[in-house]
């Protein structure tokens, strides 16, 4: 059995989902924010970084970034049909939009939300924000031209990218915004979180648009 150290609304999320997508056998072990905002104990035991999501593997290894998880998870259960085969001619588009995402859109939203820790003076943060908003409206704008107006990032099923899109396409500051801007991510989303298995994923981390 998977265990996944999980913040609902966070990262995590879409571990949660793709593991409930496959019919994985897991457990969800919720980390409380502190009010001093520092990592327990426990977390850093298991990730020095003090970040969720961490994801304990069936044999007791350890793994860290929701992006190789999703890979991982993908691959680690193909009947789910969540990630091309490694012969695939699809399969580097998956891991082009996979890496996209966590390199690019994932950290834009950490600096956008966290922007007091990407600069050493305090009165920069506001200017770090700014320049988040900035670069995840292209960083969007990118992405939203590539899918076009396909049903999803990567031929025409369903696959990890697709989850973890849709997870991080509810991070934007203005959702219904974003959402009019960008109508194809938003038929995307409807996509994902129409699927059972997801939507109560999604509906446990309040992410429900």
């Amino acid at each position: 059995m998977y265990k996944l150290y999980a913040r609902p609304g966070s990262g995590s999320a879409a571990i949660e989902a793709i593991l409930s997508e496959a019919c994985a056998q897991y457990e969800v072990v919720d980390v409380e924010r502190r009010p001093d905002r520092k990592p327990p104990p426990d977390l850093l035991k298991i990730n020095p970084l003090g970040q969720v999501p961490a994801l304990i593997l069936e044999n007791g290894e350890v793994m860290t970034e929701s992006a190789a998880m999703m890979i991982h998870l993908g691959d680690a259960y193909p009947a789910a049909q969540l990630a091309p085969s490694v012969t695939s001619p699809e399969r580097p588009a998956y891991l082009r939009w996979m890496i996209y995402l966590a390199a690019n859109i994932y950290m834009t939203d950490l600096r956008m939300y966290y922007c007091e820790r990407y600069t050493t003076d305090p009165k920069g943060a506001d200017g770090v924000k700014a320049a988040a908003i900035a670069h995840m409206a292209r960083e969007w704008d990118i992405a939203a031209e590539a899918l076009g107006k396909r049903p999803y990032f990567v031929g025409g099923k369903m696959s990890a990218v697709d989850i973890y899109a849709a997870m991080l396409a509810t991070w934007n500051p203005d959702v219904p915004a974003f959402f009019a801007r960008h109508a194809n991510v938003k038929a995307l989303y409807d996509r994902v979180a129409q699927r059972p298995r997801i939507a109560a994923a999604w509906k446990r981390n309040g992410m429900e648009i």
